[in-house]
């Protein structure tokens, strides 16, 4: 008897796993990101943007849902357009959270012109996604080794 072929697919580990869990719930507190930029020494913008990336990687290899990481992106969303997150950032919404939260909300709906055919998360969400990624790949610089060069 031939045992089946397994393939086992292993997730990274959540980067911030406590504000990964509250946005699952659909709502991300102020003082939570607050306190954990500061306990890991990063700026709350970063954060949200390293946890949206998470978020894109996991929903492109199918180990998060549409419906879960659009829950997490708008509870995101949420928190990075808070007055008390403005005030302590410019004003300013972090730019990769914003086009990972764009992506999931074009899923949403049906847009203009669309049949009721169109699947609007596999139209417009799945694309976006994988560009985003493709882009934050290209984007990546090598990482330089402890004599200065580039590795390879």
């Amino acid at each position: 008897m031939q045992s089946p072929d397994i393939t086992l697919c292993v997730m990274k580990p959540a980067p911030f796993p406590e504000l990964l869990h509250e946005a699952s719930s659909g709502v991300v507190r102020y003082e939570l990101l607050s306190q954990i930029a500061k306990e890991s020494a990063a700026a709350a913008p970063e954060i949200l943007d390293t946890l949206s990336i998470y978020v894109a990687q996991a929903y492109a290899d199918r180990e998060m849902s549409f419906e879960e990481g659009d829950r997490i992106m708008n509870a995101v969303f949420s928190v990075a357009v808070s007055e008390k997150f403005w005030a302590e950032h410019d004003r300013a919404v972090p730019p990769i959270m914003l086009e990972v939260y764009q992506a999931f909300d074009a899923g949403e709906h049906f847009h203009e012109g669309d049949d009721a055919g169109v699947n609007p998360e596999l139209k417009y969400t799945r694309p976006r996604i994988e560009k985003l990624l493709a882009d934050q790949s290209r984007d990546a610089q090598p990482f330089a080794a402890a004599d200065g060069f580039a590795a390879r």
